[in-house]
This record gives structure tokens, sequence and C-alpha cells, in this order.
């Protein structure tokens, strides 16, 4: 769920918000901020998610693995 969330979040954060929006000045720069700590919380949900999945399963197994967990939604602990 971790891995899925932080995609998500990620993702999201390549939205011109500010743009769309059609915002200007400081009301920009604020888009841009929470646009970037989307990413950065995005990246390390996921990071964190991936890391265990890399020491259970190995290199070579892990992006396999993750993509099945970023489908499914399953569990990518060793058991499962």
């Amino acid at each position: 769920m971790k891995l899925r969330l932080g995609v998500v979040l990620w993702f999201l954060s390549w939205i011109p918000y500010g743009l769309i929006l059609g915002l200007k000045g400081g009301w920009l720069a604020v888009a841009w901020t929470v646009e970037i700590l989307l990413g950065l919380v995005g990246i390390a949900l996921a990071g964190s998610e991936f890391a265990k999945l890399v020491k259970e399963r190995g290199w070579r197994g892990a992006p396999r693995v993750a993509w099945g967990a970023l489908i499914t939604g399953r569990s990518t602990s060793a058991g499962q």
C-alpha cells in the first residue's frame, strides 16, 4: 500500500497546479512548494517500501515484485 501511495503522490507532484489555477507571485511559489513536498513524500514512502523489497528479494527480483505490488496492491513481504 505504501508503494502505491508513494507513486501516486509522486505522480501528483508533476501536475502544475499553480499554472492550472492561474496563480501568480507568492501563491505560485506556495503551489510549487506543495508540489515539491508531494514529490518528496511520495519518494520517501515508495523508496522505503522498495528498500524493504530489495532486502527481502534481492535486486534481480525487485522490479518484478515492485511492479506486481503496484498493480495488485498486495504486500511485498517475503511470505507473500
